[in-house]
């Protein structure tokens, strides 16, 4: 719809999505421009969060924001909704998980099914909420008490609505029509490679395996790279039922307990999975890379393997980490090993060739969680990212820039991953920090690669380097898929896309039957998954479109889950005082992230002190107006936990200064004896 002018006193009609905030208020993200607009909590109580609604814009008075006026609901967000049962005042209320959601919903006695107060269940809306009534709903699904052994998981996928049970059909699938699918390992075309050494590494936990590689010496210097990647291709086919889920789903999604698989698992983890010692088919990206790290030639073809061996990151780095291969010559497989030692060699030319062009490396910190056997954290450790992890990283790069090129230099269309320039607001508010900081960042016009690369370089000594790479992360864009190769910025790449992951990437899946377009010429029909009623949008654009959402959807339901779990974790610990550092500042306070623990929670301007605190938005830094106290980034504090919102993900301290300290300590031990007692 767009914006339309009603007079001349500028006040507008425009369409846009309601974007709901925990406090009650929400925003108009509008369709057309970058100005978000303000909706009060008297106007949310029309709507939902995600809501598609026209708005009434009336003209900014001075130093007053622009406030929204909601005059239609185009099309509502929410049909159902995952949330706690509750009894308040008479009424049978759940509450959503979803906090940008503010209604509660009221269920009748007759529509509560099985379910019992406290417990997690869907919710189906009946009526959605006017400005003088609620919303009203049916319970169509209880998930479970709150305390079962992984409900977060069950919350989050409703939560974030992804697809987490396969349709009958796929389900009804016996071991005869699997067999069906062996008939394709008789195409002539298929090389057969299964005396090659290939070999898999991956997660200790990982089940699905993806891609194998092997490495030789070429004879005339440089090396020959062999990354097999699973033929999902050969088993899923555009518009069947198998890909009609996927392309729902659109990848994997990760939990720290479980996985939902884009794939059902006799074709993730069995099939398609290259398990050792299994014939299995792949689709080979071969490779000739010199000694500078630069692919010579390349070509594609499918083929038949047989992995040799699987390995974790750990069990491949206690190998190769001395670069001694003289320790394994009593080694069985001799090949096997120098593979793997060719693995080691061909990384150190790629990675040399990484940094000349002036791709990025961050070194941040990232963690594990280990749960124990009620579903709990018992403990969040740091992950050392050996070279084990750069090698498998790097042949994937190299051979999803082959795939790259050999569908562009086709001229085929298909989903690129892209990464755009750091944003232009951003990247100034960046410059301004690291002035203060005495660090030089003095480029004019958009930066290149190589410019953020060496910024990188300069702060890598620096003990605040942590916290100015999370500053330099923030500056940039999100990587997306798109049919318009825009280049990566990131990884200093031209063209880029992703090939090497095709059982639990859709975008993926799609650039190996294109790739296999290619080959063959054949055409596949890149649509069959979807109808678009307006026959001018590009397929591509929206099937780059709805991968992009998926991988983001992916993403926000892990974090969330991660949230949940923290929180649980940090309950025990209530009133306990903690060191920590400030990650992050915002006009609201201070977010701290603890030493060891690597947990954050915020501490709230109002537990500053007696003063108005400001916030200098280049400094990071919140300044008292009377005392001139200062908290900025990397500052070390002493904090007490204060209070854990479980249902919210949020965490809240409270500063602790130095003639804090006895108080807080006295109020701990009153607290581990008041629990003893009970």
């Amino acid at each position: 719809m767009g914006n339309r002018t009603l007079s001349k006193d500028k006040i507008r009609e425009i369409s846009g999505v309601v974007i709901g905030h925990s406090d009650g208020y929400g925003f108009l993200r509008p369709d057309i421009g970058k100005e978000d607009f303000y909706l009060s909590p008297t106007e949310m109580l029309k709507v939902m969060h995600g809501d598609q609604v026209v708005v009434k814009i009336y003209p900014k008075r001075e130093k007053q924001r622009t406030d929204a006026v909601i005059l239609e609901v185009l099309k509502r967000a929410q049909r159902e909704l995952v949330g706690r049962l509750v009894f308040e005042n008479g009424l049978y209320l759940v509450v959503p998980e979803e906090k940008r959601i503010n209604h509660d919903i009221v269920v009748s006695k007759n529509n509560l099914q099985t379910a019992k107060i406290g417990q997690i269940v869907v919710v189906s809306l009946i009526d959605q909420p006017t400005k003088v009534t609620p919303p009203i709903g049916k319970i169509i699904e209880v998930v479970g008490d709150s305390d079962k052994l992984g409900i977060e998981n069950e919350i989050a996928v409703r939560k974030f609505k992804i697809p987490h049970h396969f349709p009958d059909e796929i389900l009804r699938m016996t071991e005869a029509d699997v067999s069906k699918f062996y008939a394709a390992k008789d195409n002539k075309k298929r090389i057969d490679l299964t005396e090659i050494d290939f070999f898999t590494v991956d997660g200790s936990d990982a089940k699905d395996y993806d891609d194998a590689i092997y490495v030789e010496g070429y004879k005339k210097g440089g090396w020959r790279a062999l990354v097999a990647i699973a033929d999902v291709s050969s088993y899923v086919h555009s518009g069947d039922p198998i890909d009609q889920e996927a392309f729902s789903r659109g990848t994997s999604v990760y939990f720290p307990r479980s996985v939902i698989p884009m794939l059902p698992e006799f074709l993730s983890n069995n099939l398609c999975s290259l398990i050792p010692d299994m014939d299995r088919m792949a689709l080979v990206c071969d490779m000739v890379v010199s000694v500078d790290g630069d692919i010579l030639a390349y070509q594609f073809y499918e083929a038949t393997i047989r992995s040799r061996a699987r390995f974790t990151y750990e069990d491949f780095w206690e190998i190769i980490k001395d670069d001694d291969i003289d320790k394994f010559k009593n080694f069985g497989n001799k090949s096997l090993i120098v593979a793997m030692f060719s693995a080691n060699n061909l990384f150190k030319a790629l990675h040399s060739n990484r940094k000349r062009r002036g791709a990025l490396d961050f070194e941040t910190v990232e963690t594990s969680i280990q749960l124990n056997e009620k579903g709990k954290i018992q403990r969040i450790i740091p992950v050392t990212r050996t070279n084990a992890h750069k090698i498998i990283e790097e042949c994937m790069i190299a051979a999803n820039i082959c795939a790259a090129h050999f569908i562009s230099d086709s001229e085929k269309e298909c989903l690129y991953r892209i990464h755009d320039d750091p944003d232009e607001e951003k990247l100034e508010n960046l410059k301004e920090y690291l002035k203060l900081q005495g660090i030089s960042f003095a480029v004019s016009g958009p930066p290149s690669p190589e410019e953020y690369s060496a910024l990188l370089d300069q702060i890598k000594s620096r003990s605040d380097s942590e916290v100015l790479q999370n500053l330099i992360l923030r500056s940039m864009k999100q990587a997306c898929y798109s049919p318009k190769n825009t280049g990566h910025f990131a990884l200093a790449l031209k063209k880029y896309t992703h090939f090497t992951s095709p059982i639990r990437r859709y975008p993926d899946l799609l650039v190996h039957r294109v790739i296999k377009e290619v080959l063959y010429k054949k055409s596949f029909d890149p649509h069959a998954n979807f109808e678009t009623r307006d026959k001018s949008i590009d397929v591509w654009e929206v099937l780059g479109e709805q991968s992009s959402l998926a991988e983001r959807r992916a993403e926000e339901a892990t974090r969330d889950v991660i949230s949940l779990l923290k929180c649980q974790f940090m309950q025990e610990r209530i009133g306990e005082q903690m060191r920590g550092i400030i990650t992050n500042v915002v006009p609201f306070g201070l977010f701290v992230t603890l030493d060891n623990l690597f947990v954050e929670g915020l501490i709230h301007v109002s537990e500053l002190g007696q003063e108005f605190f400001q916030y200098i938005a280049n400094s990071h830094e919140l300044r008292g107006e009377r005392t001139g106290k200062r908290f900025k980034l990397y500052d070390r504090v002493l904090i007490q936990l204060m209070r854990v919102d479980v249902p919210s993900r949020k965490i809240q301290f409270a500063l602790l200064h130095q003639r804090d300290r006895r108080a807080a300590k006295s109020v701990t031990l009153k607290r581990k004896k008041r629990a003893f007692k009970d």
